[in-house]
């Protein structure tokens, strides 16, 4: 969502950011000066073009302004094949999910309102990838959109999670006092 309303495009943005700063990267949370968000609309340009959802005519207009399909000259922009709809139905998912929290840190244990076991299917896609099983047309997709094999961070644990139970520490030591 914008901060302002803009008047320019988002391929003027685009164009005027290339035009002053030719070889830089953009920030994938670079906000123009009037409030349009270059680095995420660049973002979902890729994202949309790796799963096959960008029409052909949009990707003759950003390649006729010079957009940069990846950071990386010598990576190009992986192609998710039109054959495996699953794949495709769960990088969509890891997409939006990364577009609504600002990362690709799924739980393991999400599950889309529809049913979808993404969670799980993530998990198990980063579990063969740290074990070197991973194909590499798998694996690019993933990578582009922010997962990775290395170690995810770990959230608060409660009381409860650490004793296995719904009981928490307090409350047995409250009640081991209150037996004694």
């Amino acid at each position: 969502m914008r901060a302002t309303q803009s008047a320019a495009s988002p391929l003027q943005h685009y164009r005027i950011f290339r035009r002053q700063h030719p070889r830089t990267a953009i920030p994938a949370d670079y906000v123009t000066e009037d409030g349009f968000r270059l680095g995420r609309w660049q973002e979902r340009q890729r994202v949309a073009r790796m799963l096959g959802t960008l029409p052909p005519q949009r990707i003759q207009q950003l390649d006729a302004i010079g957009f940069l399909w990846s950071d990386d000259d010598d990576v190009p922009v992986p192609a998710v094949s039109c054959a495996d709809s699953k794949q495709r139905r769960m990088l969509t998912e890891i997409a939006a999910y990364r577009e609504e929290h600002g990362n690709a840190l799924m739980p393991a244990n999400y599950v889309t309102a529809d049913g979808e076991q993404v969670g799980q299917w993530l998990y198990r896609a980063v579990k063969k990838w740290r074990a070197g099983a991973l194909p590499d047309e798998e694996r690019r997709p993933l990578a582009a959109l922010g997962v990775s094999p290395g170690p995810r961070p770990r959230g608060p644990r409660t009381s409860a999670q650490h004793t296995g139970s719904g009981v928490h520490r307090r409350d047995r030591r409250l009640s081991a006092q209150a037996r004694s």
